[in-house]
Order: C-alpha cells, then sequence, then structure tokens
C-alpha cells in the first residue's frame, strides 16, 4: 500500500512464517471444501423444503392457485439453484485442487 496520504507503508509480513515454508495447512484445505460442500447440501435442502411445501398446496388449489404455486416453484429455483451451483463448483474445486496438492507433496523429488 503506497503513497497513502503522502506516505508509504512496508509490506506486511505473515505472522506465522513457519506456514509459508511447510505448504498449506490441512485445516485451510478443509474449510475450502467443507464450507461449500455444507452450503450446497444446505442449499439444496432449503430448495427441496420450498418446493415440498409449495406443492402441498397444489391439492385444495382452483386455476389460479395452481399457478401461483407454479410461479412461487420457478422463482424458487431461479433464486436458489445458481448459488447451490456455485458452491458445488467451489466445493469440488477445492477438492480437486486438494488431491493434486496431495499428489504434488507425496511423489519424491527427482
Amino acid at each position: 500500500m503506497l503513497d497513502v496520504y503522502g506516505t508509504s507503508c512496508p509490506a506486511a509480513r505473515p505472522r506465522w512464517p513457519w506456514r509459508a515454508a511447510t505448504g498449506e495447512w490441512w485445516c485451510r484445505r478443509v474449510q475450502g471444501f467443507a464450507v461449500p460442500a455444507l452450503a450446497a447440501a444446505m442449499l439444496s435442502a432449503l430448495i427441496l423444503h420450498l418446493l415440498l411445501t409449495l406443492a402441498t398446496h397444489l391439492g385444495d388449489a382452483d386455476v389460479a392457485g395452481v399457478l401461483t404455486v407454479a410461479v412461487g416453484m420457478a422463482a424458487v429455483l431461479v433464486v436458489l439453484l445458481p448459488f447451490a451451483l456455485l458452491c458445488i463448483r467451489q466445493a469440488q474445486s477445492a477438492l480437486a485442487a486438494g488431491s493434486e496438492r496431495r499428489g504434488r507433496v507425496a511423489s519424491p523429488p527427482g
């Protein structure tokens, strides 16, 4: 961060330089997969719950009620499904990156 109000700031030093020397910390890699996977599971459960709740209103609904329920179901899918897919993609890429790192560490130098 340079030239903030006409001053210069030195580069930030890491608090624990041994983490940088040993590579990626295990807990951070697990969080990189666990958080998006948990978010995807929660969003999927929420989508399923909302769709089933709306589907229970179909039994005793007239034509306008059926259209309203259908629009509500479409709105649930349009709003929540992209976020669930994004979380799934992030979890998959974190899992792939973790296995890729594990493969690099396990291979002998040569």
